[in-house]
């Protein structure tokens, strides 16, 4: 099947034990994931009243992002544990079970379909099928990573060769491709900069939560925490650490 693509980056064929492990830490996840930054909203355009769906939402902190700016939010996700978390933390908003690849959404029922930090778990064929069906004509699907800018400063670069082999992908390098033949138009790249103020201890949590991590030897993920925590305490001011944080959204409609 042809596709096009936004640009020539590969993806890894999903790892299902990964994909499934954030489940055991769905509070940490919760607590020490980044929000959406403010400037999101720029590239979601305006959400109020629509019908959104939310894919593999995890805890939910885009599902809450767009539920606060006035969309009717239907959050799809496959993980029990996730989605308790979710459904506890996230009022008003629809909670059910399924998988990109087999949405339990009815034909054309949404305006909006996002993905947030997990377009590299799915089967993208599969995937991008459902959202093509699921989406009212003149809908969009919106493609995003939001996490640590690591190309920004030299330490950042040096943190992610060591836990790159442990799953901490880079957020602004990851393909989207969607095939040719689904009622898509051309996809758009936006990138959003901001600034995340962490304590060494938030710094360490939020890199517990990455999937290479959670899988890890314990022995190695102590050795890592303890790598995380120096290279934070070098940082370190008034406190805190200034992250630098990038939120990267690649978005169509569907015609």
């Amino acid at each position: 099947m042809a596709c096009h693509s936004l640009d020539g980056m590969a993806t890894s064929r999903p790892d299902p034990v990964r994909a499934s492990s954030f489940g055991a830490v769905a509070d940490d996840y919760d607590e020490f994931r980044p929000r959406p930054p403010a400037g999101l909203a720029d590239s979601l355009g305006t959400v109020d009243g629509a019908d959104a769906v939310d894919v593999a939402a995890g805890t939910g902190l885009l599902t809450r992002f767009l539920a606060d700016h006035g969309a009717r939010v239907t959050a799809v996700e496959p993980d029990t544990r996730m989605a308790e978390v979710l459904a506890s933390r996230s009022p008003g908003v629809r909670v059910v079970t399924g998988t990109a690849e087999a949405l339990p959404l009815p034909d054309g029922s949404a305006d909006l379909v996002t993905v947030s930090s997990a377009w590299h778990w799915f089967d993208h064929d599969r995937a991008a099928a459902e959202f093509a069906r699921v989406l009212r004509p003149g809908g969009r699907l919106v493609v995003l990573w939001n996490g640590v800018d690591y190309g920004s400063a030299d330490w950042l670069a040096q943190l992610r060769q060591q836990v790159g082999a442990r799953g901490a992908g880079d957020p602004s390098r990851r393909a989207v491709d969607l095939p040719a033949d689904l009622p898509f138009g051309p996809t758009t790249s936006e990138y959003h900069r901001w600034t995340w103020n962490r304590t060494v201890d938030e710094i360490a949590g939020l890199l517990g939560t990455y999937s290479g991590v959670l899988i890890d030897d314990p022995s190695l993920r102590d050795s890592l925490t303890d790598e995380v925590r120096a290279a934070a305490l070098e940082r370190l001011e008034d406190g805190q650490v200034v992250l630098p944080m990038v939120c990267r959204t690649v978005w169509t409609v569907r015609t």
